[in-house]
């Protein structure tokens, strides 16, 4: 899958994606052990470097191109710039469908009160939705400093949402994560730390 994943990549950077190709490297494991660990039915919410796993539920490379226009009848939502909001929107999709939702996160949604809001909103109303946290470690070169005070299983914690930190670099760690959070039912913060 690794390599589907990655000719996926290659082919969707050829395409001049809007508004930039943003490679998923270093994402792999995360990203294909999520698809795993959902079924066909339920909907997946990928930011715009995860977009690319949706050729993995069979979306044509062409039409991730235009990250807005999601894939409905493969059950991927519409990408949105501000990785808070799409917290936002995975919860309203949860709770319209009723359904299980995965939504793609980093840490620099940590920081933003729309994911606060999330994780409040899918508390109170049991919604069955799986914030997957990718954290990547911040190195000298990176453009901003640590964004919050608290891991995501912290922030979880706080609002008595069930949370996991997994081995974000190990495909079998994330789908088995994703596997026990759609089967608890109600939302759940998985942390994949790579």
């Amino acid at each position: 899958m690794i390599a589907a994943l990655a000719a996926a990549d290659a082919a969707l950077a050829a395409l001049d994606p809007k508004p930039f190709h943003l490679p998923v490297q270093g994402l792999e494991a995360v990203v294909i052990g999520a698809i795993q660990g959902l079924e066909p039915t339920d909907w997946w919410v990928p930011g715009q470097r995860e977009r690319v796993g949706a050729a993995l539920r069979g979306v044509p490379v062409d039409r991730l191109v235009d990250p807005r226009r999601g894939a409905r009848p493969y059950k991927v939502a519409p990408c949105d710039g501000s990785p808070a909001n799409r917290a936002l929107f995975a919860v309203g999709l949860a709770i319209a469908t009723g359904g299980p939702v995965l939504v793609h996160l980093g840490v620099g949604s940590l920081s933003d009160g729309a994911f606060a809001e999330a994780l409040n909103v899918a508390k109170l109303r049991s919604a069955q939705v799986v914030f997957l946290v990718a954290v990547h470690p911040l190195g000298p070169d990176a453009p901003l400093p640590a964004q919050s005070a608290a891991s995501a299983t912290a922030l979880a914690g706080a609002y008595g949402i069930a949370a996991v930190s997994v081995d974000g670099r190990s495909i079998e760690a994330v789908r088995v994560a994703v596997v026990a959070a759609r089967e608890a039912g109600g939302p759940t913060v998985i942390e994949a730390k790579l």
